[in-house]
Order: structure tokens, then C-alpha cells, then sequence
């Protein structure tokens, strides 16, 4: 699996409204990600301590590169749609990109369960 984590900043005005702030970010996700069949299990984290306290994670997941490469591809066509292209940037007023980053799974079997040692 390669996952794709972003991570956020909510800007003031998110952080004014958390309630709006995360409506949005449901409304954004179901928009976004519809027809987006190569990405898999979208998660957000809040970071609650250390030196990005209050930052948001998102991850979204792709079984191969050859998916990520589809979802590039995907978003770039779509991003040529004015509207569309209107509607993503309006992420601007709710957060600020600080870091993207694609890992991937270690080839390591997945311990599953309580594993006895």
C-alpha cells in the first residue's frame, strides 16, 4: 500500500468555527474522493501534543503506485474544470498545506490480533 498524508493548519477563521470548520471538511471529503475509486480509507488525525499540536493529518491510501499515479491524473484533468477547480481552492479559507509526504508499507507481514511472542 502507499499511503499519501497531508498536513494541515486550520487557518483562523476554521479555528473561529470548528463546528462550520469541520462540516466542511465532511462535505469537502464526499466531494472530493466521489469517483476517486483508487483511494482507499481516508482518515484525519489531530495532533494533541508535540510541536505541531493542533494540526490535522489526512491520509488516503492507494493500493499501488500505479493508483496514485491515477488519482494524479484524475485531479489534473478535473482541476481544468473552472468550477471544480473554484471548489477545491476554497480550501484556502479553512487550512494551510504545511507538509505532503507518501510512504509505504514495509514488506513485514501484519501482525493481526493479540500476536503471542
Amino acid at each position: 500500500m502507499l499511503h499519501l498524508i497531508y498536513t494541515f493548519r486550520p487557518t483562523a477563521a476554521a479555528r473561529a468555527d470548528l463546528p462550520a470548520f469541520w462540516r466542511w471538511v465532511g462535505e469537502r471529503e464526499r466531494w472530493f474522493y466521489d469517483g476517486l475509486d483508487m483511494a482507499h480509507a481516508p482518515r484525519w488525525y489531530v495532533c494533541t501534543v508535540g510541536p505541531g499540536v493542533h494540526t490535522l493529518e489526512h491520509w488516503i491510501s492507494f493500493a499501488d503506485e500505479a493508483g496514485w499515479g491515477d488519482y494524479r491524473s484524475e485531479v489534473s484533468r478535473r482541476s481544468a474544470n473552472p468550477a471544480w477547480e473554484q471548489r477545491r481552492v476554497e480550501q484556502d479559507r479553512w487550512w494551510d498545506l504545511l507538509d505532503a509526504r507518501l510512504l509505504n508499507d514495509a514488506p513485514l507481514p501484519t501482525v493481526r490480533g493479540d500476536a503471542k511472542r
